[in-house]
């Protein structure tokens, strides 16, 4: 496995950049639009349980989409760090080549796919409820 070229990361590192712009206009308009649509004006005015639920989950499903939006900023915001600093296509854990392949597939990936494997397997309880 070799690491991509300088050319290959600079291809990559234009991506990153290009997807970065996109999201963080899509969470501005998200944000736009919030202000202009108040979750009072979505259950209207004389509303019923059912509206004032409607209007609550279509403000969350906002919520969250602008929240993956920020997440996916940071891990592109740490991609382009891990570029300046030379440790891009890195594995995190392992240090050994990320192939060419994965970050064109996943450009803000930290990690090998055998260590992101056992990453997933190891800490994939994490956010799970325990009784």
């Amino acid at each position: 496995m070799t690491r991509p070229t300088s050319q290959q990361i600079q291809e990559l590192k234009r991506a990153l950049l290009a997807q970065r712009k996109e999201l963080l206009a899509d969470a501005q308009d998200e944000l736009i639009r919030w202000g202009q649509h108040p979750i009072g004006e979505l259950a209207g005015d004389v509303p019923d349980v059912g509206d004032e639920s409607v209007a609550t989950m279509v403000t969350d499903l906002d919520h969250t989409i602008v929240a993956r939006h920020v997440e996916t900023v940071r891990d592109i915001d740490a991609a382009l760090r891990r570029i300046k600093e030379h440790r891009y296509a890195l594995c995190a854990d392992c240090g050994d080549d990320i192939e060419l392949r994965r970050l064109r597939a996943f450009p803000t990936a930290k990690r090998c796919v055998d260590c992101q494997s056992l990453h997933e397997r190891t800490y994939v309880h994490r956010a799970m409820p325990t009784l």
